[in-house]
Parts: structure tokens; sequence; C-alpha cells
């Protein structure tokens, strides 16, 4: 309902400023299912339609953490292929989680987010500290475009007087599949791969950002101005492993990464040598080596793993995938180390925070998690948890 309200809404105003729907003409076929084999079954047979579609909006965010494999044999990829085969454009969500790892293939149009604070105003841009980036199973980088994470306005279902707001990266890749969509019906003679690279090309570029900035004039007037760069993105591996004793040792991380998630994926090392990647000096690789070894066997090695947590750096996702791990087989008497984490303010952290509690403590206070990483907003967000937490060790 929020893609479709974001996508379709009347113009209103609101505070005297105009919006609207991006694909108000546009004819939406929802498939409502998550499974790869219904989505590719689901496709096929909406293709066979002739209802010619041209756009697909994937919302399903890159799966799994840790193992990194060739992103063609990802069963979302593969779900997808018919629509990337029938030269559609597949615009994708890049995912909420620095604790990803592969991300999605490069014949996706991937959209990431950007910290935009609700603003216009470029200079206040900054990176989202959940938003995933960097390179994918098949070594090219991943995300192609950002556009705003936090805030997108669209009318409040109730309408009152106000706007609601999509946020995360489900909502940056509704926002850029509506423009791709308002751009397919002005300038019907564009392919699928003109309107990606335009985006891609025009986007603004700013110090400190992961990827181009999506503006829509920019693109709009180099269309007009007779852009048509047709060239289709490579999806040949940049990075292949094909003898994994060779490519652990290889000083190119995503290798080493490829060739440590064969050797666990066929049980070819014992936990004491999976433990020696937890070490490595690539983010990438310790996140492998994470999956490897999973749930700690004992206490003395659950104390371990909550060693990392706080030791490690929430930069590239590490400490949050230690986090979902020790969530897996938490136990109520660890409710002060998960409250301690709360120092670390990510929302990753904070997710897994709130599902403890949860679990083991109903009758704590629900946490509102929010795309805005402000600190006041998260710290208004903890605020009643660790009122109720020192509440009740007082009693």
């Amino acid at each position: 309902m929020m893609v479709l309200n974001l996508l379709a809404h009347k113009r209103f105003e609101y505070q005297g400023k105009p919006y609207t729907g991006l694909a108000r003409s546009a004819s939406f076929i929802f498939l409502p299912t998550t499974k790869p084999d219904r989505i590719k079954v689901g496709l096929k047979w909406i293709l066979d339609q002739n209802w010619k579609p041209q756009l697909v909006l994937n919302l399903i965010v890159p799966q799994g953490k840790g193992l990194m494999t060739p992103t063609n044999q990802d069963p979302y990829t593969q779900a997808l292929e018919p629509a990337i085969e029938a030269g559609l454009l597949v615009v994708s969500a890049g995912g909420n989680s620095k604790a990803l790892c592969n991300l999605h293939p490069n014949s996706f149009f991937t959209i990431g987010g950007l910290n935009d604070k609700g603003s216009h105003d470029s200079s206040q841009y900054e990176p989202h500290p959940s938003v995933p980036y960097g390179l994918n199973g098949g070594g090219y980088f991943r995300p192609d475009l950002l556009a705003p994470y936090t805030y997108i306005p669209f009318p409040h279902f109730k309408e009152r007087e106000e706007l609601n707001y999509f946020g995360g990266t489900c909502g940056s890749s509704t926002l850029i599949a509506g423009l791709c969509a308002y751009l397919m019906s002005t300038f019907p003679g564009l392919t699928a791969n003109m309107i990606r690279n335009v985006l891609i090309e025009t986007g603004d570029i700013f110090e400190g950002l992961p990827a181009p900035v999506v503006n829509g004039a920019k693109a709009i007037e180099a269309i007009e101005s007779g852009y048509r760069n047709d060239t289709p993105p490579s999806v040949k591996p940049r990075v292949k492993v094909t003898d994994a004793d060779k490519s652990i040792l290889s000083g190119d991380p995503l290798e080493r990464a490829l060739a440590l998630t064969s050797f666990i994926q066929n049980k070819q090392l014992s936990r004491a040598e999976i433990w020696a990647y937890v070490d490595d000096e690539s983010p990438l690789v310790k996140k492998v080596a994470l999956r490897g070894l999973g749930d700690p066997i004992n206490f003395g090695e659950r104390e371990k793993y909550w060693e990392r947590v706080y030791q490690e750096s929430s930069e590239w996702g590490v400490r949050e995938y230690w986090g979902y791990i020790l969530l897996h087989t938490a136990s109520p008497d660890e409710i002060h180390k998960w409250i301690a984490l709360q120092a670390n303010s990510t929302i990753d952290i904070w997710i897994c925070i709130n599902l403890f509690l949860q679990k083991f403590y109903p009758d704590a206070p629900k946490m509102e998690i929010t795309p805005d990483p402000i600190p006041h907003i998260m710290d208004e967000a903890i605020a009643p948890v660790l009122d109720w937490y020192e509440r009740s060790r007082a009693d």
C-alpha cells in the first residue's frame, strides 16, 4: 500500500508545497510472494499475457548474511532472470543493513539511500549508516544510485492534514521506479539500459557518498539533448575462484571471501581454522567466517563472541553481525549486556535490543525503530527502555 500510495497519489499541497505521485497513470501488477520459485513462475505468466510491462520494482533486499557466492547462483537473481531476458528494467532495493554481504547482481538497477535529513539542501546530505555498499559476489560495486532514504513523503492514509513518510531502501527504490516510469512515459523510445545509464551518469557526486545521487532534472535535460547510451550492464564475473586453496591466499579480499565460502560450504575447515579468519583484515572475510562459526558452542566461546561485539567496528556491519548471531541463542540473564550495547547506537543494534526485550521481557517498552539516524531521535527511542531497565534493577 505504501508503494502504491507513493507512486500514484493525487497531487496535493501541504504547507504551501506541492506533492504528486510520479507514476499516477501507470498500471500496477502486484506479485505477492517472496519465494523465488513462485516469483519466477509469476513473472513468466505476467510476461506471457502480452501486457507489455516495462519495469519491475524488486523490494526483496539482498538475502542472507555472511557467505559470498557468485551472484548468478542466488535464487532471487535466478527468479528475476525472465524479466532481465525480456528487457525489463529491474529496480531493486539495495538493503538496510551493513551486516549484509552478498549484494544484488549488476543486472539489477540497485538503489541505495542517503541520509537526506528531510531536506532538499544537498549540503546536509550524509551517508546513511544502515545502507550497505561495496562489491557483490561478482566483483561489481553496489549500489548504482542513491536516493532519499529517511523521509520520503506521501499523503496520510487517514486523510489528516499531515504527511506519512516512507523510509529505507524500499522507499528509495520506489522513488526511483516512479521516476523511471515517468521517463518511460515521457520518452517512449528509451530502453531500460538508456534510462539506467542516464540516471547514473547524471547523478550528482558528493564527497563521502558511495554512489551518485539521483538528479531527475539533469537526466531529463540530457535526454532532451539527445542522450541515448544503450550499453547494457556487464554481468561477467570480475573475480572467480577456480582453485580455493590458492584463492584463500589472495591479496584480493573478495577472492578470499569467495574461497572461504567454498571451504565452509564443503565443510573443509575445522572450527579452529574458521576462527583464524575472524581476525582477517577484511570485514568481508570476517563476516564469512562468522557465518561459518554460527552459534557459539559453549559458554566460554559465547563470552568470546561478546568480546568481539564490543571490539569490532560498525563501519562495515561486523559488530552488528556478531550481535545478530548472539541474539539467536540469547538468554534472559544477558539483559545487562544487551542494554550496555545501546552505547553503540546503530539501527541494527537497536533492532537486536528490541527483539531481545520482546522475547524475554514483554513488559519492557517497545522501541520505535525509525530510519532516522540523528542521535537525538535515537536517544528518544531508547530512553523509555533505559528508564524501565533502571526501575527493574531498583525493584
